[in-house]
């Protein structure tokens, strides 16, 4: 692939989430990435932008339009906010071919804009598609607003498995496809997770004091309330203990006002770029995944990326038991599932590690070269085998 050319395209801030931004700009000439904002996870708002990369190195920007928008009016407005989107990337990738040829390889990981790749392969603009199945939106849903835009993404999501390359990311999204009949039972789709990172050094990194980590959008349903829920009893076990909390989102204000008021001392480091999360990360001895179990949570189909980060640092990991993943953390003795809702449950998991923790930590980072990125990502750009859905 290192004469090829590839256009990626994703939402902010999940570009290089599990380093595959990173393996794309190892692996081909020329990289384009077209980031998406959706919801603002910054304090200043996330442009849309197309970023050029030739040998690495980023040579060209462009700044596309994005339409103004508030968390409330959001949905409403997806639909038009989607046909922009799809004007701009047509646009762009006749742009594209005009200045540097046909690009070869068209990669997303979203239904909507796999299906613009089949569009743009029928325009002659990218020879082959590759679509990284990373959710499911299950289409039961309260808001009658977001039920009805989930039905319409489950149809671009459907005809979008007829891209050149269909990879799964874990088994449970590819298994209800097959369940609900949109896939064939006997054919063959490969299945490739959320990659690891390198793998940091641990060896002067023993047991101490007790300072757990989270990173991630902050909303209810990722579970921060777990940890706050669980403050006392914590604190009364561990004196010394601290929280780190990485990320911001749409109840930054709730939880921050939830941490003034509670025992257990809480730093908001808001949004981290670059190695500055890894650097706060290091400092933590376990890493926070207590998602709540709410059927019509989307991160109960997908692969916990976080969770990856904690085990690339050696960060044993408390995890509550939606994903597909978390038996993986059980089998291999990298952490403690707990059931969410007991509070005293989640400090006996804190207490089962740090009674261990050398054990653990290692037994992370063992799982973390499990899936080390440049050993799993080869095979999602490999056409030898037919994978779509005819």
């Amino acid at each position: 692939m290192k004469n090829k050319s590839v256009i990626y395209i994703n939402y902010s801030p999940y570009e290089n989430s599990g380093k595959i931004l990173d393996y794309l700009l190892e692996n081909f000439d020329k990289v384009f990435l077209l980031a998406l904002g959706f919801h603002d996870l910054k304090k200043k708002t996330r442009l849309n932008q197309l970023l050029i990369y030739s040998k690495k190195k980023q040579i060209k920007s462009y700044s596309l339009f994005r339409f103004p928008s508030t968390k409330h009016l959001l949905f409403f407005l997806l639909p038009l906010t989607s046909l922009i989107n799809l004007i701009q990337i047509i646009f762009y990738l006749y742009l594209l071919k005009n200045q540097y040829g046909k690009i070869e390889i068209y990669f997303t990981v979203n239904g909507f804009t796999a299906w613009i790749g089949n569009i743009a392969k029928r325009l002659h603009l990218v020879d082959k598609t590759v679509f990284w199945v990373w959710d499911y939106y299950p289409p039961v849903h309260e808001s009658l607003v977001i039920m009805l835009m989930r039905y319409i993404y489950l149809f671009f999501d459907r005809v979008s498995l007829r891209s050149d390359k269909v990879v799964f990311i874990n088994n449970k999204i590819l298994n209800l496809r097959r369940v609900s009949g949109i896939l064939s039972e006997g054919k063959h789709f490969p299945v490739v997770p959320i990659g690891t990172d390198s793998f940091a050094d641990v060896s002067s990194r023993g047991k101490k004091n007790l300072t757990l980590g989270f990173i991630g959008v902050i909303k209810k349903s990722q579970g921060l309330s777990e940890v706050f829920d669980s403050g006392k009893y914590i604190i009364k076990k561990f004196p010394d203990a601290k929280f780190e909390i990485i990320g911001s989102g749409p109840e930054d204000e709730y939880f921050k006002s939830v941490a003034v008021n509670g025992p257990l001392p809480t730093t908001f480091h808001g949004y981290l770029e670059g190695e500055s999360f890894n650097t706060v990360l290091k400092k933590c001895t376990i890493g926070i995944a207590t998602y709540l179990p709410d059927s019509s949570n989307v991160s109960h189909f997908g692969d916990p990326g976080k969770v990856k980060r904690y085990l690339s640092l050696g960060l044993p990991v408390i995890i509550t038991d939606i994903f597909e993943f978390s038996q993986e953390i059980k089998k291999n003795k990298a952490g403690v599932i707990i059931k969410s809702g007991n509070p005293k449950e989640l400090t006996k998991a804190i207490e089962t590690i740090m009674s261990d923790y050398k054990n653990y930590q290692a037994n992370a980072l063992n799982l973390a070269k499990k899936y080390y990125y440049k050993k799993i990502y080869p095979e999602m750009f490999d056409f030898s085998q037919k994978t779509n859905c005819p």
